[in-house]
């Protein structure tokens, strides 16, 4: 029989077992998909908000991230970044690691400016729905308090009599553009459409007679109504109700122009890809934030309250509202 050279066998075995351990310590560790929803958040979330501070879609995406800060135990940073019709804020999250550390929190205008070529990119196809919520909420018609407009009919009869004179400041290819043609399709009045920003930026620019009138959410403009700095001639929300924020004034449809019926929805997205179980987690979260007593009250009295859709409701919502802004993009002639 043949010996064996224990000594170097041995050695081989050793060596064997050394370099399969040092192999074990330098492996990357792969999370599991539910180790990477436990560990939601790993830092510091940046909340991108295609809006300047001040408006009500800012208003918010901070109270919501201060809840979300409080029940997570990490920083939930408002990054602001107007511009392009949500183009800007929705292209830094598009673009960013699909960890859940990059959020968007917008609405359906980013659909809005997505169908009339103002936006390249899909927002079903091109992110991570990971909640939606419904606003309650209108958006006002406003103009200056000295304005010699005490209704939506006695501005339509100023565009008529001019038309395209009387300057009606909206996001263009946005959800205000939509709102003012089909005033327009309505009244068959031609107001002269100004590229005006976000909403807080509007609330300057009317105040400043910059502009005669535009289209701002509700609850960011009754404060200077209050004051006396502007005057609200109707509001435009998903049905032809008044605002509760604001009783006493009729909505636009109410005043018989009934095609302006325009609502919204309150967005939170993610980049392309996410895990399905890290989606979970965080809509969970949000919905758990914005159902919050101290986040409710503060949204009821804001005149935006909001109402969390589950998580199996959100692609039929979403795809019924794309299919709607596609619809009336093309009856006003912007696609």
């Amino acid at each position: 029989m043949a010996l064996v050279n224990c000594s170097a066998f041995t050695r081989r075995r050793m060596i064997g077992a050394f370099l399969v351990s040092a192999a074990m310590l330098v492996a990357p560790v792969v999370a599991t998909p539910a180790q990477a929803a436990e560990d939601w958040p790993n830092g510091p979330v940046q909340f991108y908000v295609p809006a300047s501070p001040g408006g009500g879609t800012d208003a918010v995406a901070r109270i919501l991230a201060d809840a979300l800060q409080k029940a997570q135990g990490a920083p939930f940073v408002v990054v602001n970044a107007p511009g392009g019709g949500g183009a800007v804020a929705a292209e830094q999250v598009r673009n960013a690691d699909p960890n859940g550390q990059a959020l968007l929190f917008f609405h359906t205008g980013l659909m809005t400016s997505y169908h009339t070529g103002a936006y390249p990119n899909d927002p079903l196809q091109e992110f991570t729905p990971v909640a939606v919520m419904s606003v309650g909420g209108t958006y006002a018609l406003a103009v200056p308090a000295d304005a010699p407009y005490s209704s939506v009919q006695d501005l339509v009869d100023a565009a008529k009599a001019e038309p395209e004179k009387i300057s009606l400041g909206v996001q263009l290819r946005g959800s205000t553009h939509f709102m003012g043609g089909l005033l327009e399709k309505d009244s068959g009045a031609k107001f002269r459409f100004v590229e005006a920003g976000s909403d807080s930026d509007k609330l300057v620019q009317l105040q400043g007679k910059q502009i005669d009138a535009a289209l701002v959410n509700a609850s960011g403009t009754k404060q200077y109504v209050d004051t006396g700095a502007l005057k609200v001639l109707g509001t435009i929300g998903g049905n032809a109700e008044r605002d509760p924020i604001m009783p006493d004034v009729a909505s636009v449809a109410e005043q018989g122009f009934s095609s302006a019926i325009f609502g919204f929805d309150f967005l939170v997205l993610g980049p392309k890809g996410m895990d399905p179980a890290l989606v979970t987690a965080i809509h969970d979260a949000v919905t758990a934030a914005a159902g919050e007593a101290p986040v409710t009250e503060q949204l009821n009295t804001m005149g935006m309250p909001v109402m969390p859709l589950a998580e199996a409701d959100m692609s039929k919502q979403l795809t019924d509202t794309d299919t709607r802004i596609s619809e009336t993009a093309v009856m006003l002639g912007l696609k």
